[in-house]
């Protein structure tokens, strides 16, 4: 008898770990939003609100009008509008990611729960499920980094421009 009761003990501490796991899973979400996307769009929209900022003070002085090129500065704010739209589908697909990965914390849980006997079902099943859930979590996560280093590319590419319209 002490077995049986040791074996639950310990599978309802897993059971409780896995329940932590998919806590931290939500404050992880929160946690990537505010820490990693935020410099995109300071950045890609800083320097674009700078740039229009320089570029209409400079245009205000008739006199001035032929110190700005917008023909040149356009491809400026082109690159940080793109910048910025990558900016955004980095969040999309960072928050599939995360959906993602609480899917795969979710079977988890199910796994968990069918093996103690809580939830009907086949916790194979569960387990291959959550595999899936995993693999595209980690896709998710792939494209998002990709999306945002292009979006920091973009940043800097379009000093170029900026600098060669000012003259």
């Amino acid at each position: 008898m002490p077995d049986d009761n040791s074996d639950l003990t310990m599978k309802l501490e897993s059971l409780k770990h896995h329940y932590g796991l998919e806590y931290e899973m939500i404050r992880a979400t929160a946690a990537f939003e505010h820490a990693a996307i935020r410099p995109l769009f300071i950045l890609n929209g800083g320097a674009l609100v700078v740039y229009l900022g320089l570029f209409g003070a400079l245009r205000r002085n008739d006199s001035a009008q032929s110190n700005v090129d917008f023909s040149v500065g356009k491809f400026a704010v082109i690159l940080w509008l793109v910048g910025l739209v990558l900016a955004t589908l980095t969040v999309f697909i960072g928050a599939q990611s995360q959906f993602a990965f609480r899917k795969l914390r979710g079977q988890e849980i199910l796994q968990a729960e069918i093996e103690l006997g809580l939830q009907a079902g086949s916790a194979s099943e569960a387990a291959q499920a959550g595999g899936k859930y995993g693999c595209q979590g980690a896709c998710y996560r792939k494209c998002a980094v990709v999306a945002g280093v292009l979006s920091i590319i973009l940043f800097m590419a379009a000093f170029w421009p900026a600098f060669l319209s000012i003259k």
